[in-house]
């Protein structure tokens, strides 16, 4: 462990703050919506390469900006030795090995860079490309951030499953074709749902931290016990859907291999039912939903090619 006076930063501890493991929850909406436009023919090659870069820079900024921000609001005390890895913050600000106007300057950096990829992509298909990106940018910083800090009101859930859903499947379909359809919108709910799933089992074992900083999320309003019911139901209600978009006919058949992650669903279920209530333990339920998060949303983006 670096000493808390450490006034330089080194790669290694930027790659924690960044906490990579999350970086597909930024990215593979964008893949989906590109696999839907490959599958149509309206597939562009650069705007999914800059689409893929800005998103990729929100995702890891946004990681960066909620662990700033969790640790200046007195939410994330708890060293890394003492941390569910998959929950609560990376443990670089309650280490020293990074402060907090560091990350803060990066954060602002990574930003910077999505939105001149924004205007890049805005400039070739129309300025819908920024109307789209500044209401995830809003609500992106919004989750945590002052004055309306959506994660400590029992609000941050639903607006990262329309975030990371909807809204982000809609910008990465937009960058190819200039529009968005109601089929691109229903798509994007998965990995909307793949989302709030993932923010549910991660809450749990902060619930403690969050109940004396006064983060009042859902988990907060519900109690460990019922989030982990509302966590279980969820992940049915994520595979009940796909097979709802299947059978509609808004998503091809092939879709229907993204179902190949209920056994993990089921481990998952079964670790969160019996040690909800143990921080450390359930970190294998969290592991899973990261897992599990990547292969719906690569299987679904798979089915998108038929």
């Amino acid at each position: 462990m670096k000493a808390l006076t450490s006034e330089r930063p080194g790669f290694q501890d930027w790659i924690q703050a960044a906490r990579l493991k999350f970086l597909p929850q930024g990215v593979m909406p964008v893949v989906i919506a590109g696999t839907l436009a490959f599958s149509e023919g309206t597939f562009n090659v650069a705007n999914f390469i800059v689409a893929f870069s800005a998103a990729a820079a929100v995702q890891i900024g946004l990681t960066m900006f909620n662990d700033t921000l969790d640790y200046v609001y007195g939410t994330d005390c708890k060293p890394i030795d003492a941390k569910n890895p998959f929950s609560g913050g990376s443990g670089v600000f309650t280490c020293g090995l990074i402060k907090p106007r560091q990350s803060l300057m990066v954060i602002f950096g990574l930003y910077l860079f999505a939105l001149m990829c924004a205007i890049y992509m805005a400039l070739d298909m129309g300025w819908g490309v920024m109307w789209i990106a500044i209401i995830g940018a809003t609500i992106s910083i919004l989750y945590s951030a002052k004055p309306l800090r959506l994660a400590y009101h029992g609000l941050g859930e639903l607006v990262m499953l329309l975030g990371y859903g909807p809204v982000l499947t809609a910008w990465g379909y937009f960058v190819h074709t200039g529009m968005v359809s109601w089929d691109v919108l229903l798509i994007g709910v998965i990995p909307g749902l793949c989302m709030w799933t993932m923010i549910l089992i991660n809450e749990i074992p902060d619930y403690e931290e969050d109940r004396a900083a006064g983060k009042r999320n859902l988990t907060y309003r519900l109690g460990p016990k019922n989030a982990k019911n509302l966590f279980i139901i969820s992940l049915v209600v994520l595979y009940a859907y796909i097979l709802a978009l299947v059978f509609s006919g808004v998503m091809p058949p092939l879709s229907a291999i993204a179902l190949g992650g209920i056994p993990l669903a089921v481990m998952a279920v079964r670790i969160a039912h019996r040690y909800y209530d143990d921080p450390i333990k359930v970190a294998m339920a969290n592991k899973l939903m990261v897992i599990i998060y990547s292969v719906t949303t690569a299987t679904v983006a798979i089915g998108m090619l038929t």
